[in-house]
């Protein structure tokens, strides 16, 4: 394409605006003073090319080159080559600032005004504002694809992830390499046949250096040629025309190797050769999260980094509420608007308009749960769905401090009593773990009756959250052994209480000592909440009260969650009636709160 010089082209140099005509046919371009001296520069190759750069870009791109220094070589290849590749040249960063893309169609100098410039709102049409990002609706502005949307499969999550995992396990089979000599008679002609047609075709196969703009159709031949179970890797004759043989390598996926390679074949060039094979099949596509609204990004974000590392004891090792929920979330509606309502409530503790959004998304919740419990069959209530959403609104439950934890609680024992049908997977698995530290730390909270049941069945079998698949030498060991420890004599001071009213001074001291050796700030010591709380209400030294409550106080401090302060603001009124009873008999009444 050569400058057609029926038009004028503006630019500034400096303080002066210089004025240019060029004359038809492109040939006849005045060369302006700042390029004299330029290697070159009257040949008329040369002039074309610059022509070609003014009416395709609008800009002078060889005055850039010139005062960037690269023009100076003399050499006439290099610029063609640079500016046909202009795309991929920012011209900002050769200290060019070509201004909005409006501009540098009109060829006019852009004032490069924020956010739209003077001179397109002068001429009252849309301005892109400065640089050369912009986005389209579709795949493409122009072009064949113009208009055309990004097309997504009509299939269910589950499907496309079976498929996907399929193809992966395919092309992760694998496969032995073999030179040209080890293949068969049949095989070498095909492959000659071949050669032939991508020759007569002239197709290249340098990673379609040469042929981003045009995009693959359907029918078109690749480079590489597939039939049955052999991929033939052509290399670009231009690459190899200094070669005396065009070595090939042939994958075969079904036979194997016949005869070991004896010689080695060096490759030459082979960094820079894009020999990789281009399948007519789809390949295998990573997971995405389409239906998902940004809002709910963002809950589930939220709750991934700010809930979910409190309910476990080491999130570091591995996180169910992160790793098992949020992909059930991601399939799963109901499960999607508990985290959601959940991370909600959170953010409530420091923005109060979170508030009515999460009590509105809690009502609703609750409401369709209990009319699948009256109206749907029985899969539809006993299923994982069900599941991680009881064990999730129970989380908001002690992240608020509410006293309607119970009526949740008894839902989820209830259902844990009928899900054998649920087929054996991680996420029962950790369902299930959770599911016991609910009960272990919240049946005693209920009333002495639910406490003795829950406390008195072999502890192993709900201390099951605090076991992981640690390394021998890991640090964690000491950690979970004295938590565990700790539950355990927290147990038999709760036991010990409803079965008599003498002072237990001897357990709680051995409990404070346990305690003590738990650093306040190393991880997993949030963890031991229940334990404080049960040691400081049973309490009767002064300086036992002081370090079980700061204890509380320090994880407080750190999660925020309400149903610790709620724990703490409780103790007063249950340190009263010590002297009257035992505090396990109201302990529903004194704190209707799941601390934890």
């Amino acid at each position: 394409m050569a400058f057609r010089g029926d038009g004028e082209v503006s630019r500034c140099a400096g303080e002066n605006r210089v004025r240019e005509l060029g004359e038809t046919g492109g040939r006849n371009i005045s060369v302006p003073r700042y390029l004299k001296g330029f290697d070159k520069v009257n040949s008329p190759r040369f002039k074309e090319i610059l022509g070609c750069a003014f009416v395709v870009y609008g800009v002078d791109p060889i005055r850039v080159l010139c005062e960037a220094g690269v023009g100076r070589r003399g050499d006439e290849r290099l610029l063609e080559v640079l500016i046909r590749d202009m795309d991929s040249v920012r011209l900002v960063d050769l200290g060019f600032d070509p201004g909005c893309f409006q501009c540098s169609k009109r060829r006019i100098v852009c004032d490069n005004t924020e956010p739209a410039c003077i001179k397109c709102q002068k001429k009252g049409i849309e301005c892109s504002g400065s640089g050369r990002i912009r986005f389209s609706n579709g795949v493409a502005q122009r072009g064949k694809l113009k208009g055309c949307s990004i097309p997504v499969a009509d299939v269910s999550p589950e499907s496309a992830f079976e498929t996907q995992r399929q193809a992966a396990a395919a092309a992760a089979a694998p496969r032995t390499i073999r030179w040209k000599a080890d293949q068969s008679r049949d095989a070498r002609r095909k492959s000659v046949k071949r050669r032939e047609n991508i020759g007569e075709r002239g197709v290249a196969t340098r990673a379609t250096e040469y042929n981003n703009d045009a995009p693959t159709q359907e029918g078109t031949s690749s480079p590489s040629a597939v039939e049955g179970n052999q991929v033939i890797l052509a290399c670009p004759r231009d690459q190899l025309a200094d070669t005396r043989e065009h070595t090939q390598l042939i994958i075969n996926e079904a036979d194997p190797i016949d005869e070991a390679v004896e010689e080695v074949v060096a490759i030459e060039r082979a960094v820079d050769l894009a020999i990789a094979p281009v399948s007519n099949s789809p390949g295998p596509i990573h997971p995405w999260i389409a239906p998902l609204s940004p809002q709910a990004r963002m809950l589930m974000s939220h709750f991934a980094d700010q809930v979910a590392p409190v309910m476990v004891v080491l999130d570091n090792v591995s996180n169910g509420y992160r790793d098992v929920f949020l992909p059930l979330a991601c399939e799963d509606e109901l499960l999607r608007t508990a985290i959601g309502v959940v991370a909600s409530q959170h953010l409530a503790l420091y923005n109060p308009s979170f508030q009515s959004a999460a009590d509105e998304g809690r009502a609703v919740i609750i409401s369709r749960l209990r009319r699948d419990s009256l109206e749907a069959s029985p899969d539809r209530v006993f299923n994982l769905s069900t599941w991680a959403t009881l064990i999730v609104l129970l989380v908001g439950e002690t992240i608020t401090g509410s006293s309607e934890y119970s009526h949740l609680l008894q839902t989820l024992m209830c259902l844990i009593q009928n899900v054998g049908q649920i087929a054996p997977s991680a996420a029962r698995d950790f369902l299930t773990q959770q599911s016991h530290m609910f009960e272990f730390l919240g049946q005693p909270l209920l009333g002495e009756a639910h406490g003795v049941q829950a406390l008195r069945l072999p502890l192993d079998h709900y201390l099951d959250w605090t076991y992981y698949d640690l390394p021998s030498d890991s640090e964690y060991h000491n950690l979970l052994h004295l938590s565990r420890m700790a539950f355990i004599k927290a147990s038999q001071i709760y036991l010990g209480r409803v079965t008599s009213t003498r002072d237990q001074w001897d357990l709680l001291e051995e409990l404070k000592q346990l305690v003590s050796q738990i650093d306040p700030d190393q991880m997993g010591s949030h963890a031991l909440v229940w334990v404080c709380f049960i040691a400081s209400a049973d309490s009767r030294d002064p300086e036992h009260r002081r370090f079980f409550v700061d204890r509380m106080n320090r994880v407080f401090k750190k999660t925020k969650f309400h149903n610790i302060s709620a724990g703490m603001q409780c103790l007063p009124a249950i340190w009263s009636q010590q002297d009257s009873g035992r505090w396990t008999q109201n302990i529903s009444k004194l704190a209707p709160t799941l601390i934890m």
